[in-house]
């Protein structure tokens, strides 16, 4: 292995430059973890844009510059960076016999001599995108860089994720490729790479298979110099009767929405509505929408465009008690404003998790299975909404019952917590752990209250 003081590891499938937050915290959370093992490593994100770019982050109150390497996913196919380009590249290296011809075709390539460098990849897949469940495109879009740098001999580590579900054949085995070739590979939840691995009897004997949390449960929060918000005056602490609703721009968009392109049982326009009449009906609760993808384009997954309709359909009738999150922010910046709630409601699972990091309860109103994989680990799946099989009311009396209990269940976070983020932190430092070697966290803090 290349000396650390010298290592130049590159980070594929999660960046700074995006409107989702979620993709932010993993990215975030990526550079503690490689910091952690590697502490003097240069950084660099391999990622898909117009032009390159740095991002500075403050690790451990030192600014740390991380450029940004960009490829494109084009039909511009002359571009000397463009995916289809790099990889025809990388498998001509690897039939001419000419190491001299070998580095002058590296040389002319500027994105390919950067890739070439790099002594360790790390691919995290935006969490949840190592999946044609958005559609084989999408699918492709973070496959083809881990197979651009497997293909050039690079060590490829997939971090914590979740695999699939595929319902193609053609994506299910290009993505037991990769994990066969990768290096490690870590699950955020306890199935789905085993689902992936073990389907026909496939195996992947070289391959070090391991169960981590989802590395946003390792970031921190920080403060923003100022919360633009609409509608409600925030207590500067916490307050138990603040709800976050993060409502996903992706399911309330209309033709989502009624094509029902999910598998929901009701419409999720409904639902929304359904849960702020029932959270208004408690005693003295207010309301904090809470976008965690942004994006001012119509017909974009935005959750703020889907914040701002709710809240002016219903900022009249809820004068003062319903507000709503405004400006663009950091992934920390928004887990500070998550922080102020005393409970919280989303259908963006990093939104979730950033409650749930804080030891605020947190229903997960899902509708995929990565949410149920995630809250396994945490040893809390009732938390989950799954409104794939759910109704309003079933939904509605889930956030009901879990708020009546938010309490106890942010005593038993705060037990929990210190151990899932340590173990985070420490995700490349220690020995990995089998996927069954780490106990759900609140089952052992209850089993030692019992005690």
């Amino acid at each position: 292995m290349t000396n650390t003081f010298s290592m130049r590891i590159g980070i594929l499938g999660a960046t700074f430059e995006t409107p989702n937050l979620g993709v932010g915290a993993l990215a975030a959370g990526t550079i503690r973890c490689i910091r952690a093992r590697y502490p003097l490593a240069r950084l660099f994100f391999l990622d898909y844009a117009r032009q390159s770019s740095t991002h500075t982050v403050v690790e451990n109150g030192e600014p740390i510059a991380i450029p940004l390497v960009n490829i494109r996913f084009s039909k511009r196919f002359w571009l000397p960076n463009n995916i289809a380009v790099l990889l025809f590249s990388a498998l001509l290296l690897k039939v001419i016999p000419s190491a001299k011809l070998r580095r002058w075709l590296v040389a002319r390539n500027r994105s390919l001599h950067e890739i070439f460098q790099a002594d360790l990849f790390a691919a995290v897949s935006g969490g949840d995108s190592f999946s044609d469940l958005y559609g084989f495109s999408r699918f492709l879009y973070v496959a083809l860089p881990q197979i651009l740098v497997l293909l050039l001999g690079k060590p490829l580590i997939l971090l914590p994720q979740t695999y699939g579900p595929f319902r193609g054949r053609l994506a299910k085995t290009v993505a037991r490729q990769i994990v066969t070739r990768a290096e490690r590979a870590f699950c955020r939840d306890r199935h789905s790479l085993d689902q992936l691995m073990g389907a026909a009897n496939y195996s992947a004997p070289q391959t070090q298979q391991s169960f981590c949390y989802d590395m946003a449960f390792g970031i921190d929060s920080v403060a923003p110099r100022r919360l633009a918000v609409a509608g409600l005056m925030l207590a500067p602490q916490r307050d138990l009767n603040l709800v976050g609703l993060n409502i996903s721009g992706l399911l309330y968009r209309e033709d989502v929405a009624h094509a029902n392109a999910f598998g929901l049982c009701s419409n999720y326009r409904e639902l929304v509505s359904a849960i702020v009449r029932r959270l208004m009906a408690m005693e003295n609760t207010s309301v904090l929408l809470v976008p965690h993808v942004y994006g001012s384009e119509p017909g974009s997954e935005s959750d703020l465009i889907a914040s701002e309709q709710v809240f002016a359909a219903l900022r009249g009738r809820y004068a003062g008690r319903l507000g709503i999150l405004r400006g663009t922010y950091e992934p920390g910046e928004v887990r500070f404003a998550i922080g102020l709630c005393g409970f919280f409601i989303g259908s963006r699972m990093h939104a979730c998790i950033a409650a749930l990091s804080q030891n605020i309860p947190a229903v997960a109103v899902a509708y995929s299975s990565k949410f149920l994989g995630v809250m396994e680990t945490m040893g809390i799946p009732s938390l989950v909404a799954d409104a794939r099989k759910l109704d309003h009311g079933e939904i509605l009396s889930t956030i009901q019952s879990t708020f009546e209990n938010r309490q106890r269940i942010a005593q038993e976070l705060e037990l929990a917590m210190p151990a899932v983020r340590a173990t985070v932190h420490r995700l490349l430092v220690t020995p990995p752990a089998p996927t069954e070697a780490i106990s759900n966290p609140l089952q052992q803090t209850t089993a030692s209250a019992a005690r």
